[in-house]
């Protein structure tokens, strides 16, 4: 196999330029609706002393932790239905007609393709969530884009079986009075019956909550299962603070520690230094250990390489997916089995070499294993907008989950991972069964709105599983997140330029230092020192089912009635023996132990 040498500075500028940056052009989170397009960044290279380990400065002292009360949303009921026909003003080569059957009304538009847009104004009567519904047919695959003033609302696909069916895009928020849409065709040619604006209740009625969680692996061990109980427990009562850093590091975490005086609750790593020979990550797993033992929550990426390549991206690589996929039952076959149906021409060379690096991150995430580590490990993500080799096409990606899936439980007997999907289209949703946790990565810069847009789609996809920002370039406000339910399982800030200067500086950019301050210091957060005791949690399940009787445990679930306010009390010592979930359950503890106190305020 070719080996590969990269240098931890363009380690840093791979993984770290921005991993979402092309996620809008996932089909179908578009369909559910943007009220403003995706902000791509360019892409800007993280020097060697960012990806470096420097020392920390002294940690300030945390701000007061603040209660935060939800606003209440505004909400009036409103429905309205334009008849196609009856807009004025139209282009020429747009006409009325009655030939296709099924519409409303006194006919229907027809002529509509990319050489024309139609203009339409509804008067809204307040400033809140739209459904907007269109009644259309076409003769052949057709696809359309609707705005509003100068935001882009969303695509929509027409099947071609040529008969009037409505397709709606959901939650659009859009500020009250006349407003101006704008329907084009970018594909096809379509006909339009009608357009109706409806006010929207999801927002307003959002409740999140997983009735009878249960992990997709059924010999999850301790360590998983009581993460994954916490997680579902706590979702939609408060959000897990999190934060990427880059590849074999602990610079964005720290930052964000000596910035908020609060450490992230979950540390997110990435896994691809470890395919290839690569001088870089000999600290990765120690870090992760490390951040276990303090009381913090691991997480893992992997930015896998092609194999034999030095990249992971589809237009660097030569590598086909397509050709590994096979239909012989592989997943729980040694190297030297697979290596004679190699050479028996029974598999490709492709598909052995995916299995030899499965091996090799797996050999890493079971040293994990057997420190008790549970890890939320979140591979192959963002497939459906092609930016990976994993992404060309849905079949070979879902081939390929399956495969990593069943080769790590099955085969490398990896109990300790809660896996999460985020390829982020609904058609390529690996199953309730494959996975336990989905996420989007979200990149609109200062869209308010956006993030609860994708929450709903997620729910949609799946009510069963709790739904998480794998990665954002900004932080939303806690406020909104507030205001508009939209209470995640965990948010991963990512690192890299999205949160530092080359000189470690905050950039400002994306987060302000205020920003942060309000995201790390209020009752609706999770912070590291705030997490239970995830050790005793485990050590309670694993009790129970020795003495086969139900565990007597409930996860930690911050409220506003619950969670402590004062500075003082969440800064001060307390003692790990007094950690545990009853204690949490009841009421914030607020003496810590001197060691866990410097843990949480000063750099790992």
């Amino acid at each position: 196999m070719k080996h590969t040498k990269l240098t931890a500075l363009a380690a840093a500028a791979l993984l770290l330029a921005g991993c979402g940056q092309s996620i809008g052009e996932n089909n179908s989170i578009a369909e559910i609706k943007t009220t403003a397009g995706d902000t791509s960044a360019a892409e800007v290279t993280t020097t060697a002393s960012a990806a470096g380990d420097e020392s920390a400065a002294e940690t300030p002292p945390a701000e007061t932790e603040k209660k935060i009360t939800p606003a209440k949303l505004p909400y009036k009921d409103y429905s309205e239905t334009a008849e196609a026909e009856a807009l004025k003003d139209l282009p020429e080569g747009v006409s009325s007609a009655k030939k296709r059957k099924g519409y409303s009304g006194k006919g229907y538009l027809t002529g509509l393709d990319s050489k024309h847009s139609i203009s339409f104004e509804f008067d809204l009567p307040e400033s809140q969530y739209y459904n907007i519904s269109f009644t259309v047919a076409a003769d052949k695959a057709s696809r359309c884009s609707l705005t509003f003033g100068t935001s882009p609302a969303g695509e929509f696909s027409v099947a071609k079986d040529g008969k009037f069916a409505l397709v709606t895009l959901k939650n659009i928020y859009i500020e009250k009075g006349k407003t101006s849409f704008t329907l084009d065709t970018s594909k096809g040619a379509v006909d339009l019956d009608s357009i109706t604006v409806a006010s929207s209740t999801d927002v307003r009625d959002l409740k999140l909550a997983i009735d009878k969680p249960s992990l997709s692996n059924k010999n999850a061990d301790y360590s998983a299962r009581a993460l994954y109980g916490y997680i579902c427990e706590s979702y939609g009562k408060t959000v897990l603070t999190g934060q990427h850093d880059t590849v074999g590091t602990m610079t964005e975490t720290r930052s964000i520690t000596e910035m908020t005086g609060r450490s992230p609750a979950v540390r997110f790593g990435d896994l691809m230094p470890f395919t290839q020979d690569m001088i870089i990550g000999e600290n990765e797993l120690e870090y992760a250990e490390k951040w276990a033992e303090e009381g913090g929550i691991i997480g893992y990426m992997w930015h896998w390489l092609a194999p034999g390549e030095t990249s992971c991206y589809a237009d660097d690589t030569d590598f086909d997916l397509s050709k590994a996929v096979t239909e012989e039952k592989i997943y729980d076959l040694s190297l030297a089995d697979l290596k004679k149906l190699q050479k028996e021409k029974k598999i490709s060379a492709q598909c052995l070499s995916l299995i030899e690096d499965i091996d090799k991150v797996s050999a890493k995430l079971a040293e994990l294993r057997d420190k008790d580590i549970a890890v939320i490990w979140r591979p192959l993500h963002e497939a459906s907008n092609g930016y990976f080799w994993w992404g060309k096409d849905k079949a070979s990606y879902l081939w390929l989950w399956k495969l990593l899936y069943q080769r790590q439980t099955s085969y490398h007997k990896l109990n300790n991972l809660i896996w999460v999907w985020s390829a982020q289209d609904a058609d390529w949703y690996v199953g309730d069964k494959l996975c336990d946790i989905v996420s989007a990565d979200i990149y609109d810069q200062g869209n308010t709105y956006g993030q609860v847009e994708k929450l709903l789609f997620m729910q949609e996809i799946t009510p069963n599983k709790p739904i998480a920002i794998a990665e954002c370039g900004t932080t939303p406000s806690i406020q909104s997140i507030a205001d508009l339910h939209a209470v995640w399982s965990y948010i991963g800030q990512w690192g890299g330029s999205y949160l530092l200067n080359e000189d470690i500086t905050l950039n400002e950019e994306y987060n302000t230092l205020e920003s942060l301050v309000k995201f790390y210091s209020n009752d609706l957060t999770v912070t590291r020192d705030e997490l239970p005791d995830l050790k005793a949690l485990a050590a309670e399940l694993k009790k129970a089912d020795e003495e086969k009787k139900p565990a007597v445990t409930t996860a930690v679930t911050k409220t506003s009635s619950e969670k402590e306010t004062s500075d003082t009390k969440k800064t001060t010592a307390k003692t790990t023996d007094t950690k545990t979930t009853t204690a949490k359950t009841t009421a914030k503890t607020t003496a810590k132990t001197t060691e866990k106190s410097s843990a949480t305020t000063k750099k790992s």
